[in-house]
């Protein structure tokens, strides 16, 4: 495989190398075409490390899953989820930290129904997997995984091999992961403050069906805030 490293994001964004608009949010991208990694440098070694081991995860899965190659895949049949792919390159690439562990807190806590591991979709793919395979390698140990994907590939279907490799299936897998993190952080309804007694919401991702409104920053004079958000339909910076 080929690593292709830019010197910045708007080079990065430049590249002719995956079809698609590389937008700013993308920190690096391997294809399948090719099984080629294409990554920005953007002055921070630590997050350069971290996207060089998350991207190596996916060259791992493409080469030893998949075979290498789109036509290896398709002749293959198996496609991991994103949950899995996504979740374990990022357990693989970094220690469980603040950000994770707050949107499991708040997942647990918050959430009227966790989510049943199939249906951990978009950044949830990558928080939300990161916990579930955090959970497996607690309860079976990091060798688990070598043997969850050896399992993948020899029955061609991933939740046959997760079942023959951890002899439950993916339902009770579920029950057990969501038994875990509400162990975790259910607690923490008796040691911490509700946030709607303590602070007033500004914003409503179901009002504005959206699904972001992050990384806010207080204005100096303390009247305004901008945030990050995606209730126009595209990501923009809006003041509130």
């Amino acid at each position: 495989y080929s690593i292709i490293i830019y010197n910045s994001h708007n080079d990065f964004q430049q590249t002719n190398v995956i079809e698609s608009y590389m937008e700013e949010g993308i920190g690096g991208v391997t294809e399948l075409m090719k099984n080629r990694m294409v990554i920005p440098f953007d002055g921070s070694n630590k997050a350069f490390v971290h996207v060089l081991y998350h991207e190596l995860v996916h060259v791992f899965i493409n080469d030893g899953v998949y075979g290498g190659s789109i036509m290896s895949a398709i002749k293959n049949r198996i496609m991991i989820p994103l949950w899995m792919n996504e979740g374990l390159a990022e357990y693989l690439a970094d220690d469980w930290g603040t950000n994770s562990d707050m949107w499991l807190r708040d997942l647990a806590i918050n959430s009227q129904q966790i989510p049943d591991i199939p249906y951990l979709g978009g950044y949830l793919a990558y928080r939300g997997g990161q916990s579930v395979w955090e959970f497996i390698t607690d309860k079976w140990g990091d060798e688990i995984i070598a043997e969850i994907f050896h399992n993948i590939k020899l029955k061609k279907n991933v939740n046959k091999g997760i079942e023959k490799a951890l002899n439950i299936n993916i339902k009770e897998l579920s029950f057990q992961w969501h038994k875990y993190i509400k162990t975790r952080y259910w607690p923490d309804l008796e040691s911490r403050d509700d946030i709607r007694d303590i602070g007033r919401q500004l914003t409503d991702h179901i009002e504005f069906y959206n699904a972001y409104n992050v990384s806010s920053e207080v204005s100096p004079d303390g009247n305004s805030i901008a945030m990050y958000s995606d209730k126009g339909g595209e990501m923009s910076i809006y003041i509130i």
